[in-house]
């Protein structure tokens, strides 16, 4: 199986890269990403083929952690509102052009976004889908005082911004779950789909990491405390095994949210 990793320095959001299932280290988070033009990747990140920055801790980046693997990941801080609806996100080209309408697509962008395309469906003779991991947030052991790390009210262990603001519990026509005030990890998958997308609402501990899997390819990603992200698992199209991870969550607390087919 295919792992890949991606890269996401966005300065106060505070979102860093894992290969495989590494866990995070005691490191000090990374810097910025070098300045660069809109829409252009910055510098020194192979896996970056696009981003736009909306406004302060709020951007859209687009990764290729492998050939054929395109995940589209919009990160903002409590508050903020997103800005790409399900089927934008799941398709690349849609999201870029949505949010920079006047401006012309990255060619390394349409590059991913056509080998992403291609890629081939996985038949299946007994189609799944499930969710689980982890358990109430008030359940699991805590690590250090993670109540103290809220950022925000709109970022806590009340679900009501999650669920009427962010959508992170709505409806998804092939399959849809979602966990408030949760810890300790979960997983949900459909297999296959055509597309997915997962909101993950971090509002207390030390940080998860997010397994992205779509077909054959895992891309692993660190997720902050205080941070709101909705994922695509994969590019829409082919019909193939589209699932998350949220791993590294002993002692952490966050609201995730799934949907597929969307």
């Amino acid at each position: 199986m295919k792992t890949g990793m991606m890269t996401i320095a966005l300065g106060g959001i505070g979102l860093a890269a894992f290969a495989g299932c590494a866990e995070p280290t005691a490191e000090p988070a990374p810097a910025a990403a070098p300045e660069s033009p809109d829409g252009e990747p910055p510098a020194g990140n192979p896996d970056m083929v696009a981003r736009v920055d909306l406004e302060p801790g709020h951007a859209v980046n687009f990764y290729e952690p492998s050939p054929g693997s395109l995940v589209v990941v919009e990160t903002m801080s409590p508050g903020q509102k997103f800005v790409l609806t399900a089927d934008a996100i799941s398709d690349a080209v849609r999201a870029y052009s949505q949010l920079r309408p006047k401006d012309e697509l990255p060619q390394a962008l349409r590059a991913a976004y056509d080998r992403a395309r291609s890629a081939e469906s996985v038949p299946t003779t007994a189609p799944a889908s499930g969710a689980g991991g982890g358990r109430p947030a008030s359940a699991q052991p805590t690590a250090g005082t993670p109540g103290e790390i809220q950022q925000s009210l709109t970022s806590s262990p009340d679900p009501a911004n999650f669920v009427d603001n962010d959508g992170g519990c709505d409806w998804g026509p092939r399959f849809s779950t979602c966990r408030v005030a949760w810890g300790g990890g979960f997983f949900a998958f459909a297999n296959p789909a055509t597309s997915g997308l997962c909101i993950v609402d971090h509002y207390a501990g030390n940080g998860v990491v997010i397994q992205v899997t779509s077909g054959s390819t895992i891309s692993s990603v660190f997720q902050a405390v205080g941070t709101i992200a909705q994922y695509s698992l994969g590019a829409a199209g082919p019909n193939v095994l589209r699932r998350i991870d949220v791993t590294n969550a002993a002692g952490d607390a966050f609201h995730v949210g799934c949907r597929f087919g969307v």
